[in-house]
Formats: structure tokens, sequence, C-alpha cells
């Protein structure tokens, strides 16, 4: 995937949008419970490392705003802010939490937990560094359908750099940042303008992802009260609660046993027919315009359930639908592909009908009319 920065940052918005509005849709308490990433251990005042990532961002923020040059302690320091960004796997915990939601896989603790390594010989804990992390962001983002979203995780850090200034395997020259890569693999040169780029899409990323955080959590103010599951434990009444003022965020419950709603039971008929993913498509038989939609969908970025049907198939699915009533209000079942989201049924002839699938925008991205690709002032 090649896109400019103005360009990428739009699609990763775009994306994360659609992503937190499936999820959302499909399980509101484990997604709340995904918005605050890392939360374990010692829970005291000053122990999370997400107060870092922010810090960071902000330093970082602070050196990109500059247009004089760069010296050289600078231009390292910046570098150096880089790949802490990159590294704030506490951050990107509610991303890998939230597209867990999409497999009904309950809200955990520690996301990241199945690639963190064990040395044999004295048990020491290895934790994983930002392209085991992203690369396994971007593995969960294929297995839900959302290839596009994969696609553009894959792009937030430049491992190379990352790599390179972790391991003091790098030069800053006056042609720009030489990574000398001493213990194997070819040598590069980022141009300082390749390296702005850079920094700037990682910013973006953290950014962007944040403020998605940031705006979901708020709509939980005034609090909300929610019948539903959260995690492992049967579905009961929640009072879930955001205190911008306060940075407070809690889900509570004094339910005394479980409890349901028809919308608990019908969202969980429809997350049930959607194998996992976040579309699913139920194309009948040899039918052409069926195959084109499908091929459609796979151009936006999408890799849909596909569950082909029969007549009699399409007709017994469609009964299951009006008896749990699993429409989608936002479109009607006509002639056109029959497709399932976590909003219900509906059926997509089109492009404009796809795009009346997708949840509407989360964050409104403003760029300045005169927004260039970003170059950082060289030394």
């Amino acid at each position: 995937m090649k896109l400019g920065t103005k360009d990428y940052l739009i699609a990763l918005s775009t994306e994360l949008s659609r992503l937190y509005g499936f999820a959302r849709q499909m399980n509101e308490l484990d997604f709340a419970g995904s918005l605050g990433g890392e939360f374990r251990g010692m829970q005291d005042a000053g122990w999370a490392t997400t107060i870092t990532a922010q810090q960071v961002f902000e330093e970082l923020q602070a050196y990109m705003g500059r247009t004089e040059p760069f010296s050289l302690p600078e231009m390292r320091i910046a570098l150096m802010l880089y790949c802490q960004l990159s590294e704030a796997g506490g951050v990107y915990e509610s991303l890998k939490n939230i597209m867990g939601v999409v497999t009904s896989q309950p809200y955990n603790l520690w996301p990241f937990k199945d690639i963190v390594r064990v040395r044999k010989a004295d048990r020491r804990v290895i934790a994983p560094n930002a392209n085991a992390t992203f690369k396994d962001l971007a593995t969960k983002a294929s297995e839900i359908g959302m290839t596009k979203l994969a696609s553009l995780l894959a792009l937030a850090f430049n491992d190379e750099i990352r790599n390179g200034i972790s391991h003091a395997d790098y030069v800053i020259w006056n042609d720009g940042l030489r990574l000398r890569k001493r213990n194997g693999g070819y040598a590069n040169r980022l141009s300082f303008e390749e390296v702005g780029v850079a920094i700037t899409v990682g910013v973006g990323f953290y950014d962007i992802l944040q403020e998605h955080n940031r705006s979901a959590m708020a709509s939980f103010n005034p609090a909300r009260q929610i019948i539903g599951k959260f995690s492992l434990n049967f579905p009961m009444r929640y009072t879930v609660f955001s205190d911008p003022e306060r940075g407070a965020f809690s889900i509570s419950t004094s339910s005394p046993g479980p409890e349901t709603t028809p919308e608990y039971l019908r969202q969980v008929e429809i997350t049930a027919r959607l194998g996992g993913k976040v579309l699913a498509v139920f194309p009948r038989n040899d039918r052409a315009p069926d195959e084109a939609v499908i091929r459609l969908i796979e151009d936006a970025g999408y890799d849909p359930h596909i569950v082909p049907m029969d007549a009699a198939a399409r007709e017994a699915l469609l009964a299951e639908i009006d008896e749990n009533t699993m429409h989608d209000e936002r479109g009607a079942i006509a002639d056109g592909l029959l497709l399932a989201s976590p909003f219900g049924f509906r059926s997509v002839a089109d492009a404009v009908e796809l795009d009346q699938v997708f949840p509407p925008p989360t964050v409104e991205l403003n760029f300045d009319d005169d927004f260039k690709e970003p170059a950082p002032a060289g030394r």
C-alpha cells in the first residue's frame, strides 16, 4: 500500500471509526472496558505506562512543530522519542481488545500475552517489541476481515528506523539517516524527508487512536445503564460512567443476577452469524451479481465471511431473520446480495448501498489548506 501522509491518516481514521462502530454494536460493555488500554498489576496513581506514552507524544509533537534546523542531539532525541512511542504497547492493548470484541473474545487484561516470550534458562520475561506488537495487531485485523486496516497498521511505525535507533545501529549524516545493519541485511539510507514522514505517520497514528478512545469514553457522560455481557460474566445490568474532569472511567454493577433484554438477545443472534468477522455475505449459488458485489466488498478492504446458499437455505435464513427481528433498519432486504453486519441483515447491490453499511466517522480530521508532506529540518 502506497499512500501519502494525509491519505494514510484519513484512511486510518475511517477504518478505526468503522471498527469502533461495529465492535460497540456487538458488545458495548467489552468495548467500553477496552478503551483505557493497560489495566493490570500495580494500580496506584502513577503506575500506568499510558502516562509515559502521552508525555512522549507531547514531547515529540513539540519537536515536530519546529521550523528551525535540528541540532544533532535534537535529531537524536526526536528519533528516540519516536521509538518510545512505537513501543507504547499499554496504549495499543485497547486496539487489540476492541478487535477481540468482533470475535466474541471476552475482555482480556493481558491481550498481548501470547507474544510474550520467556527464556528457558532463567525464566526471564521478554516483552514483545513494536514489530511483534504491530504484526499481531495486523494479523488480528485480517482475522476479523478488515484487510485494509491490517495494511494500515503494518505501516504505522517504520521498524527499520525503530530497530536501528534502539540498537545504536545508525548514523545521522548530512544526507539523512544511515541505517548500517551491522548484524546482517542491506544497509539503507533514509532522507530527512522520509524520516519526517515516518515520524508524522507514527505520531498521527497514536493521536487518531487516542482520539477514538477519548471520544468513545466521553459518550458515557452522563452515565449509561447497559444490559449485556462483560468479559466472562453472565449478562446483567451495568452502569458505565466517564468523568473527563477527574479522568475517571468506571464499569460497575449491583445486579443480583442474570438479566437480558430482547435487544441483547437479538444482537447475540446476529453476532453468531458473522463468523467472527465484521461482515458476512450469503450469495445465491451461480448468481453473478452477488459475486460482483463480493468483489466490491473485497476492493473496499474487507474479507467477509462467505456462506453460499441455495434457494431453500436462503428461505430458511430469511425466516430466521424475521423471527429474531435481525433486519438492519438502515436498509431493506431486496434483490441484492444478502449481507450481515453487526447492525443486522440487509441487501447490497452497489457501492452506494455498501457505504451505508459502515458506521459513520467517530473523529473528524482537519487539515490546513496548505498541508504538505512533512519534512523535518535537517542538520
